[in-house]
């Protein structure tokens, strides 16, 4: 895996700050000074409050963030249990354990982080193309991930990828501004999400410690003593497993590319249908542009090659690990999609000035960006509809669950009438209601015990079956929307 991380010592120093060469359009604006409305804490806000206000329309968690919140609730009260669920990220324990200190509001607060952390995302997105190849760059680059199915839903439903974008997307920026130590924070964010980003992460530090020789020493070293303790420590604790995470991640859903003919080549092949044709055009006119040597990418080269290596370097870890038994999910590709994306948009930004210069001005330069957003954005437009109804669906059946066990009893008389059983992809969610550890709900319904029966999706048949029980006395406690709750308490 270090091995196709090697290439970011080069790419580090290729991303050193520099002046913008006099050769640079007027397009390119100069970085905003701090204090201004562009101010990254003004930013961060904004996108917090964006994300709470998004708590307005039926919400919930997916799987993944479901089982984070319960190992938040669960450190905090020092009963940690992994041994059921995804595989352990120490990035939302940090969030979900103090979050864990206001009961009931844990899930929300949760969403609030995770749609705040995908708006960022865009933010940078923005900010990086906007410097390399102007406003309309910027546009294309935020039109061509905001209603991405990865990024909107990922978000809406919790998951990680939005934090790792702002986090990866992020540490490039903070770079680029010559702010290194908020740089290095920022890679460490994404280090505490993904495996992938360790041998990024790692060198970034070794050409830190190397450019401030002792200065940075604490730092770096208390940051990299921090991974094994963070990602290995909870695993000990919660399972008895050093390696859960890594066995997790190499049991693999029936879909996954692991089990493809060839798994690296089924990455490549997942990676390539996360295209869309506005994107692929960009790439090709930035190719262009550079072998052209053309004024509008003058100087920007290395900074441009340095962010492909990247995103190349990313691909092949993900495929090697694929192709060694881990399960090669689409959502592990979003982190080198998204920067190869950026680039597009950068093509697309730099094509148009060299095919016609963009008029000056701000007015012009908003105009431009939100053209560029529009266009870019196009290709997902039919798929918003689903999306929203999906995300509804999910949302109400969150808030009928609520109400069901309350209706039937409340969480200690289900409890007290034996185990719980569900479907696949729903344990944490009743397990959260519940307030027991993920490894009390399973999969097969059985008396004494309750049965949480939903459709999972508006046309799904319900799930668990009751086969199992079917002839024997049981008692329906709730029926409330999709939710059937039914069993015998013995």
């Amino acid at each position: 895996m270090c091995g196709h991380g090697a290439t970011f010592a080069i790419i580090a120093t290729l991303l050193d700050n520099r002046p913008l060469p006099a050769s640079v359009p007027s397009t390119v604006a100069p970085e905003a000074p701090e204090g201004t409305w562009r101010s990254p804490l003004l930013i961060v806000a904004a996108c917090l409050v964006l994300a709470a206000l998004s708590l307005l329309l039926p919400s919930t968690p997916t799987y993944d963030p479901w089982a984070w919140i319960i190992w938040g609730r669960e450190i905090l009260h020092l009963d940690l249990v992994t041994t059921d669920g995804p595989s352990w990220k120490p990035l939302p324990a940090l969030f979900t354990v103090p979050f864990a200190l206001f009961g009931g509001a844990a899930p929300w607060l949760w969403l609030i982080v995770a749609r705040a952390g995908a708006l960022l995302g865009l933010v940078f997105a923005f900010r990086i193309a906007r410097r390399l190849a102007g406003p309309f760059a910027g546009g294309a680059a935020a039109g061509a991930l905001v209603l991405s199915p990865w990024t909107f839903k990922n978000a809406a439903l919790g998951n990680s990828e939005g934090l790792m974008a702002a986090a990866v997307l992020g540490a490039i920026d903070r770079h680029l501004a010559g702010r290194y130590h908020q740089a290095f924070a920022l890679g460490l964010g994404a280090a505490l999400l993904r495996p992938e980003a360790w041998p990024f992460f790692g060198l970034y530090g070794l050409w830190l410690l190397w450019r401030e020789r002792g200065r940075a020493a604490l730092l770096v070293g208390g940051a990299f003593a921090s991974l094994p303790v963070l990602w290995f420590g909870p695993e000990l604790w919660g399972s008895g497993n050093l390696n859960r995470a890594s066995d997790r991640a190499q049991q693999p859903n029936a879909d996954s590319a692991a089990f493809a003919a060839d798994p690296a080549v089924e990455v490549l092949r997942k990676t390539m249908d996360m295209f869309t044709t506005p994107i692929g055009v960009g790439l090709v006119a930035l190719l262009l542009v550079l072998l052209l040597r053309r004024p509008s990418l003058a100087g920007r080269g290395r900074l441009i090659g340095g962010l492909a290596l990247i995103s190349v370097a990313w691909l092949a870890i993900v495929a090697v690990m694929t192709a060694n038994g881990f399960s090669g999910n689409q959502r592990y590709l979003v982190m080198p999609v998204t920067i190869l994306f950026v680039l597009g948009a950068v093509g697309l930004g730099a094509g148009l000035q060299e095919l016609r210069r963009l008029p000056s001005g701000r007015l012009a330069g908003v105009l431009a960006a939100s053209l560029a957003a529009l266009a870019c954005s196009a290709s997902y437009w039919g798929d918003v509809g689903n999306m929203l109804d999906s995300l509804e669906y999910q949302g109400v059946l969150q808030a009928d669950l609520e109400r069901s066990v309350e209706e039937a009893g409340g969480p200690e008389f289900l409890r007290a009438c034996g185990p719980a059983a569900t479907g696949a992809f729903l344990v944490p969610a009743v397990a959260w209601q519940l307030d027991v550890h993920a490894n009390r709900v399973g999969l097969e319904t059985q008396l004494p015990g309750v049965v949480f029966r939903v459709q999972t999706h508006p046309f799904s048949n319900a799930v668990p079956s009751v086969k199992p029980i079917l002839g024997e006395p049981t008692t329906t406690f709730a029926d409330r929307g999709n939710w059937r709750i039914l069993g015998d308490c013995g």
